[in-house]
């Protein structure tokens, strides 16, 4: 049997960074199942033709150069618009071939996807390693027959029929390792160096892994591709989290589990991960992308302990990510770390503003959180790296006071995201109606009157998405705003001037808006009169109109 997993271009600003985890387990699958497998890694080989898209041609080339039984297509939402253009190209040229599609770019709502996108056969929902094997053994047999395998979407006749849900999986120990021979390895060996330590930087042969699924943190920008019990619920309950968490409480008593937010596989695992990337690869670096390592002191202080035994920590250095509310309460995992090869973590702080954190993000930070931690990572000699980003719901000016007062005072210069509700998110399902109707004004004229004509607005909410989905290719740019307050170009102002820590000119531009529009987010408190200019100029003429008085 001859299985072919296509990996689309991604971020095309940037470099072919991180090999394609998903890609590489599911090849192992069909390589212990004696199949014939390969990788058409185009995030790769863009490089190979100037870092844009690979041409057409190339492809249609590689698609037809064997009769592929199954052919696998995954990714993120911000690979959707190549989706769609790729895709038809695999069907134009493998008409008998089952396309099945997986990741987080399909998983929160795959009918609606195979509306818009017909070529595809099936959709797999979440975690997908027992799924895909399943389907492969269907095929195999010469069966289509797919109804009894579990975590499907499956089109039937342009109508779309989903199976019975998949537990996530108990022992991540059970997950393969990837066939790394199939990546393109001289590839992302050429683009190593990363600017986030100096190991990172001075890398020659660096590669990415990821062992934890989920997170235990709930924020409300974030989704984990279907891989956690937060993220089951939003799909079982299209959004509402509370009739989805009765699904799952189902699953979890057919399967006799207990699905979490957060998994992980052993320490041990992990280790040997490496020992085999070291060994067979000489790696010089490892970027461990899980997405928040520090969250599970214990698991980590294991996997430390054990990769210092090991030796690994002169061989091979590493970097990952974690989170504040963890380092603020144990500072000292940070050196456990360090000693063990860790050369960078990188944090999503998000907001300086404790509304923001609390209200919006709700990550369970605050700003004294973000300190500690910053105090933690200086003191024991890394470098401190954050994100942040604007444009949440409720934040006003005296919130991204807040922030970029905390970078002035920690010498941090970050260039914010805009916050973008991507699909799978509580924040996209929180905002659905308010996003698609900045795609199309019928929207929001048909909510307003209420409109009875549920299959016109239901058409129109399928476009909108579509136009939505097909502009989150980019993170650094702009989408569909959740902001109550503020624009999309008052937002790129405001990102403008708190990276260059113009607080002068954000509060004359809050003191303009405000006269304006008298809307009360541009009012700013009494406590940033200190960097005002024009309150500083008000106040002294005042005093010298008292004066003469």
């Amino acid at each position: 049997m001859k299985v072919l997993f296509v990996v689309p271009e991604i971020r095309l600003d940037g470099k072919p960074y991180s090999n394609p985890l998903w890609a590489g387990i599911l090849a192992s699958i069909v390589e212990k199942k004696n199949g014939h497998v390969g990788i058409l890694d185009l995030n790769a080989l863009r490089m190979n033709y100037g870092g844009g898209y690979v041409p057409s041609k190339v492809i249609e080339e590689e698609i037809s150069s064997e009769k592929w039984d199954l052919i696998g297509i995954g990714g993120l939402t911000s690979t959707y618009s190549r989706m769609k253009q790729i895709i038809p190209m695999i069907r134009k040229h493998a008409k008998d071939s089952i396309i099945i599609a997986g990741g987080g770019w399909i998983t929160y709502n795959p009918d609606e996807i195979m509306q818009l996108i017909p070529e595809i056969d099936l959709a797999c929902i979440g975690e997908g390693e027992i799924t895909f094997e399943e389907v492969y053994d269907q095929i195999e047999k010469g069966s289509k027959d797919f109804d009894s395998v579990g975590g499907l979407c499956i089109r039937k006749n342009n109508e779309f029929f989903f199976t019975k849900p998949r537990a996530l999986i108990s022992n991540l120990d059970d997950v393969p390792y990837p066939s790394y021979d199939l990546y393109e390895l001289d590839i992302y060996f050429r683009y190593s160096s990363m600017p986030y330590s100096v190991d990172a930087i001075n890398s020659k042969r660096r590669l990415t892994v990821v062992w934890e699924r989920g997170c235990p943190r709930g924020c409300t920008f974030c989704s984990h591709n279907g891989m956690s019990r937060i993220d089951m619920q939003n799909i079982l309950g299209r959004g509402d989290r509370k009739a989805g968490e009765l699904l799952v409480r189902e699953i979890d008593k057919d399967n006799d589990t207990f699905q979490l937010p957060a998994r992980w596989p052993t320490p041990r695992y992990a280790v040997d991960n490496v020992s085999l990337l070291y060994e067979k690869y000489n790696i010089d670096f490892l970027t461990i992308s899980d997405e928040n390592m520090t969250s599970n002191a214990k698991w980590t202080n294991e996997f430390c302990k054990l990769y210092v035994e090991e030796g690994l920590d002169k061989k091979v250095k590493w970097g990952t990510l974690g989170d504040a509310p963890s380092v603020a309460t144990k500072p000292e995992l940070i050196k456990v770390m360090k000693d063990a090869g860790c050369s960078y973590i990188s944090f999503g702080f998000e907001s300086a503003s404790d509304k923001v954190l609390s209200q919006d993000i709700q990550k369970g930070q605050t700003q004294e959180h973000l300190q500690k931690t910053i105090n933690a990572i200086q003191n024991s000699g890394l470098q401190p790296i954050a994100t942040f980003m604007i444009g949440n719901p409720h934040e006003d000016i005296n919130d991204l006071m807040e922030t970029v007062t905390f970078w002035m005072k920690n010498g941090i210069v970050v260039n914010p995201f805009i916050c973008t509700p991507y699909v799978g998110s509580p924040l996209f399902y929180n905002n659905k109606d308010k996003i698609l109707e900045q795609y199309d004004e019928k929207i929001k004229i048909l909510n307003q009157n209420k409109s009875k004509n549920q299959n016109y607005l239901k058409k129109l909410n399928l476009q909108a998405l579509d136009a939505f989905m097909s502009e989150c290719g980019d993170a650094t740019d702009y989408t569909a705003t959740v902001s109550q307050y503020f624009t999309i170009p008052e937002l790129y102002a405001l990102k403008q001037f708190m990276y260059k820590h113009d607080v002068v000119r954000m509060l004359q531009m809050a003191h303009q808006r405000y006269q304006q529009t008298g809307e009360n987010q541009w009012k700013h408190d009494e406590k940033w009169s200190k960097y005002c200019q024009i309150c500083k100029s008000e106040q002294e003429i005042y005093q010298k109109i008292e004066t003469k008085q």
